[in-house]
Order: C-alpha cells, then sequence, then structure tokens
C-alpha cells in the first residue's frame, strides 16, 4: 500500500512540474529596435545549416568582428587542408 501511496505522489509531483510555464519566454526575450540601438547591437539573419528556418541574432561589432575573422580563418584552414590531398586537380589528366 505504502509503495502506491509514494508512486501517485511522485507521479503528481512530476506532472505539476511539467506544467508550470517557462522562466524565459520568447515575448520576455525580444528587444525592441530602439532597445537594440541604444544597447549598440548590429542584427543579422542567419540560417543555420541543420535547417531551413532563418533566425535574427544580434551582438556588438567587436563581437561581429571575431566572428567573421574565425570564420574567414577556419575557412582558410579548410580549404588548405584540401589541397595537401595527393589527387586534387588531377581527376581530368590521362
Amino acid at each position: 500500500m505504502r509503495p502506491c501511496i509514494l508512486l501517485a505522489a511522485a507521479s503528481a509531483l512530476i506532472l505539476g512540474a511539467c506544467s508550470t510555464a517557462p522562466l524565459v519566454t520568447r515575448t520576455d526575450a525580444m528587444l525592441t529596435p530602439t532597445q537594440i540601438a541604444d544597447m549598440g547591437l548590429v542584427c543579422r539573419r542567419d540560417k543555420p545549416p541543420d535547417t531551413n528556418i532563418p533566425r535574427t541574432i544580434c551582438a556588438s561589432k567587436d563581437a561581429w568582428a571575431a566572428f567573421d575573422e574565425r570564420r574567414r580563418r577556419e575557412t582558410d584552414d579548410l580549404m588548405a587542408e584540401g589541397r595537401k590531398a595527393p589527387n586534387v586537380g588531377r581527376y581530368n589528366r590521362d
């Protein structure tokens, strides 16, 4: 009898926790264009590679500069790694 009471109490607690509202909702996290400008942020539209749903990301100019530099460096490294392959450019040779 006692395990049934404990199971029922635990179930009620778990179901109650699932029905509570999240602490941060989308409307709470939205900034107005005026707030974005006051904070000195620059917003960009981005579409992550794993989805077709675009998103807007706002960050400071310094953060965007660091992001662009890191992306450029990663692209250069990837291209250099591809050039090291022994058969690059040799597909059309007889």
